[in-house]
């Protein structure tokens, strides 16, 4: 028998081999790598189909919850995940605080939340909102119950209750069902202090503070809301909502206080409707009273009221250190344009800022507010310097455009209301501000004297309505 040397032969089992070793690799590359991807997929397709049915869910609900129907059921595909009622004190707790700055009220409404897991994936019902966390971060996917138009806050909160759960495969039944509803504001019976519109003494914000595992995306839904400053503490998982507040008492006569809030100032350049003062005092003739006020941007206004036994003298003032040189000032005074009224102890004097028969003459040299305060000067001498024209830059009035206004042209007399209209405007241009006061020692009015404010607000908290509902919910 013959033997033959080839080394096609061996090539061709070299190629098998390899060819075998390739499909194994295939293979295995397809069970290491595709099939968890696909699994991914799945999951994924899973998780948003769940964000789909909850952003259902949420519509009708809310329906339920806030209307008359007692009972909604949904249906859900669990995909292979998990699906829990989470009421406060079984985990991670959620809440929303609604309070004044000064704890004038403080209500804690418990939330609580229904929750689908899968994976690293969660997506939940809270606040009557639907919330999806990933592991970088919350999304919302169907806003909460949360309103505000930047005069009401509307807040009808669910309060989770329940325990049930189930996982794996097929379809779940949830059950929501309207148990209670507690109107929490407005509502005098739980406390005098809960009533609308929202009362002078909550010192001018209210806090929606809302603690939660979607903490971020509550942030995100408010910061796309007009007129609320927002903050976040990732570290207590908590979402602070600040809304500001104008008073009930705009518009009506109140005894003088500070500070005076000009805050959510109409954007024209008429922004008051009544700003005026009735001032007592037992010694006109040595009144020396100022209310001054600074704005972001470096701008400054001073009132100044001075009197004699027959007649008051109102001064404004007002600085821009935007302008580019020192003592970029404007200066006017009224003369003695107000005659002190009453006899003693009891006289008095009305300043109407918005008098549009009284004029003030534009001096440009002018000093306007108290060099200093003595022992009763309040926070508002410090607050900001007095103002001092200057000879050699303000023979122009910077701030006017139209009119054009010198000391030597005929424009240099407006009316009260022009100059108070235009100095109000400007300084709300650079947000809201506040007025303190500075007066010389006791030389400043009675405490019986009175203010009258009026605007119309925007941007401000003037109404509240907050519910709780309290709601159970079931699993099947």
């Amino acid at each position: 028998m013959e033997f033959f040397n080839s080394d096609e032969a061996v090539s061709e089992v070299v190629g098998n081999v390899f060819i075998l070793a390739l499909t194994i690799v295939g293979v295995a590359s397809i069970t290491l790598l595709g099939v968890p991807s696909i699994q991914r997929l799945e999951d994924m397709a899973d998780v948003r189909n769940t964000e789909q049915t909850f952003a259902t869910l949420d519509s009708r609900v809310s329906s339920a919850i806030i209307g008359d129907s007692p009972m909604k059921t949904v249906n859900i595909n669990l995909g292979g995940g998990s699906l829990v009622v989470e009421p406060n004190g079984t985990g991670r707790e959620s809440y929303m605080v609604i309070k004044s700055v000064n704890n004038t009220f403080n209500i804690t409404i418990p939330m609580g939340k229904v929750k689908y897991s899968l994976g690293d994936r969660i997506v939940a019902y809270e606040g009557g909102g639907v919330w999806s966390k990933y592991p970088a971060g919350s999304v919302m996917i169907s806003p909460p119950e949360f309103h505000y138009d930047g005069k009401t806050l509307t807040l009808p909160v669910s309060t989770i209750n329940g325990n049930a759960d189930i996982a794996g495969k097929g379809t779940a039944v949830i059950i929501f069902e309207k148990n209670s509803t507690i109107v929490l504001f407005p509502n005098t019976t739980i406390d005098i202090n809960r009533t609308n519109p929202l009362s002078y003494n909550l010192s001018g914000k209210v806090y929606v503070n809302i603690t939660s595992d979607f903490y971020d995306a509550w942030a995100d839904y408010a910061r796309d809301l007009l007129y609320t400053g927002v903050s976040t503490d990732p570290a207590n998982r908590k979402t602070s909502v600040e809304l500001k507040v104008v008073p009930s008492s705009l518009g009506g006569s109140n005894p003088i206080s500070y500070p005076i809030n000009m805050w959510g100032l109409p954007g024209d350049n008429t922004p008051l409707d009544k700003w005026s003062f009735r001032i007592y005092s037992n010694h006109f003739n040595s009144l020396n009273w100022d209310i001054r006020a600074s704005s972001p941007g470096n701008k400054r206004l001073i009132y100044q009221l001075t009197a004699t036994n027959t007649y008051a003298t109102v001064k404004a003032g007002y600085e821009d250190d935007g302008q580019g040189y020192d003592d970029s000032a404007e200066t006017w005074s009224s003369g003695a344009s107000f005659p002190i009224q009453g006899t003693a102890p009891n006289q008095y004097v009305d300043i109407d800022l918005l008098n549009k028969s009284i004029n003030l003459t534009y001096t440009s040299v002018s000093q306007v507010g108290n060099n200093n305060g003595g022992s009763n000067n309040g926070a508002g001498c410090q607050y900001i310097d007095k103002i001092s024209g200057s000879q050699e830059f303000n023979d122009t009035a910077f701030s006017w455009s139209s009119p054009y206004i010198t000391k030597f042209n005929a424009n240099k007399t407006q009316s009260l209301y022009n100059v108070t209209q235009h100095y109000l405007w400007i300084m709300a241009q650079s947000g809201d501000f506040f007025f303190n006061k500075c007066q010389n020692g006791e030389n400043g009015p009675e405490p019986n004297s009175t203010m009258v404010l009026g605007y119309n607000a925007t941007g401000t908290l003037r109404f509240l309505q907050i519910s709780e509902y309290n709601v159970s919910v079931d699993i099947r």
